[in-house]
């Protein structure tokens, strides 16, 4: 017969041991216990103050206006000019993308255009220009990560409509 192995604690066994413990005792030390109702920094005297507003708020309030002032520019320029669909309508679908993530509608405003085609064309790509530089600035000044990597991607996103339809300007 062979001399039975003493048992030895593993650390995984120390680990499932120490927290079957801890779960089935209740202890304090995972789950702390609620603060009275009238302990220190309870009392119902106190003035409850707003929670602080979000930073970024005025930064996508201005962001949702630029982009409402460019989707405008391109429904009104394909009301206009349909001749430029194939061009513009790439810009349209885009900022109603952005326009939702950001929970806002596709504007159904429309504006005068004046000018030829060359004309209305050219508008609209300084309109988009400015656009892809202010999202971009925005994605720097905001506070909130996720906030920065959307604005950036919208950005990227229109610089690179402008690459794919520079050809057909």
């Amino acid at each position: 017969m062979t001399a039975p192995h003493p048992l030895r604690a593993t650390r995984r066994g120390a680990l499932i041991g120490t927290l079957a413990v801890l779960t089935t005792s209740g202890c304090d030390v995972i789950t702390p216990a609620p603060p009275e109702a009238n302990g220190p920094g309870n009392d119902s005297s106190e003035q409850v103050t707003d929670p602080a507003p979000d930073p970024d708020e005025a930064l996508v309030d201005g962001v949702r206006d630029d982009l409402v002032d460019a989707a405008v520019l391109v429904i009104s320029a394909l009301g206009r000019r349909p001749g430029l669909r194939a061009e513009l309508e790439p810009f349209d679908i885009l900022h109603a993308s952005h326009l939702r993530a950001l929970d806002s509608d596709r504007p159904r405003d429309r504006e005068p255009v004046p000018g030829n085609a060359a004309a209305v064309r050219t508008a609209v790509r300084a309109r988009e220009a400015r656009l892809e530089v202010s999202l971009a600035a925005a994605s720097l000044a905001a506070e909130s990560g996720p906030l920065a990597a959307l604005l950036a991607s919208m950005s990227a996103a229109v610089a690179q409509q402008l690459a794919a339809t520079a050809a057909q300007a």
